[in-house]
């Protein structure tokens, strides 16, 4: 199990701990990501070929992932699910699969302070300006929710060039995807004066190359599992909580 994971982070020790006094029957099943590393690009997943069988039952599972990064900002990702049935498979090289088949219910709570998401931000932005000229100074970051699944973000950044300063600001929407992917759409850069123009249009390809883009904040243990009832809290710390569970449970 803890090899078949490995493609997706970037971590040197185990990860994976099962309890069981009676296989296939497992008392629990804990998966630690602490510290890994994301790039936010996931492999492609092995597609199952041919039918499915019962492969092992686990009562709890449980994932830890404390300051993962993601795309360089530190998240927290907390999961814990109940009376997990797992399947085996193939693929279409023949290998093993492990699918999860059923949830009976289970929670996901995924949360990043926001002065760490500003921090993030502003090393992207001062290594965009650097390759132009132009100095950063100062970035404000601010978020309000929109919804249960998505959030409005506002970046303020203070710029110079030579004896030239500019204002400029950056809107987004963030959405959370029923695969608890972030989606950024409606990315809007406006700055003042002609510093701020030529910001712009510095910033533009890069948003332009985000404007749409899809980062997977959580490793891909879901299967047929669905998320309901998510929902935003905004504060310092941005937290995104989701129910889980089958459809077929």
């Amino acid at each position: 199990m803890t090899e078949s994971l490995r493609p997706y982070f970037t971590k040197t020790e185990p990860v994976v701990t099962i309890s069981a006094r009676v296989f296939p029957y497992l008392d629990e099943i804990s998966i630690n990501f602490d510290g890994a590393q994301f790039d936010g690009k996931l492999p492609a997943l092995p597609r199952l070929t041919g039918e499915t069988k019962s492969a092992c039952e686990a009562a709890v599972v449980t994932l830890s992932g404390r300051n993962v990064a993601v795309q360089g900002a530190p998240v927290n990702v907390q999961v814990q699910a109940r009376d997990v049935v797992f399947h085996e498979g193939r693929d279409e090289k023949g290998e093993t699969l492990l699918l999860v088949h059923n949830v009976r219910t289970g929670q996901v709570v995924i949360s990043a302070a926001q002065l760490d998401l500003e921090n993030a931000i502003r090393q992207v932005a001062q290594r965009e300006g650097k390759n132009h000229g132009i100095s950063l100074e100062e970035t404000r970051v601010f978020m309000r929710a929109r919804g249960p699944r998505s959030i409005a973000t506002d970046v303020q950044l203070r710029v110079r060039k030579f004896l030239l300063h500019a204002n400029i600001g950056i809107a987004a929407q963030i959405d959370i995807e029923k695969d608890f992917a972030v989606k950024l759409s409606n990315l809007k850069c406006r700055g003042d004066g002609m510093l701020g123009s030529l910001a712009c249009d510095v910033l533009g390809p890069l948003l332009q190359k985000l404007d749409g883009e899809t980062f997977s904040i959580m490793p891909p243990l879901s299967g047929q599992i669905g998320l309901h009832d998510v929902r935003i809290a905004v504060s310092d710390t941005v937290e995104v909580t989701a129910e889980i569970g089958s459809a077929s449970v």
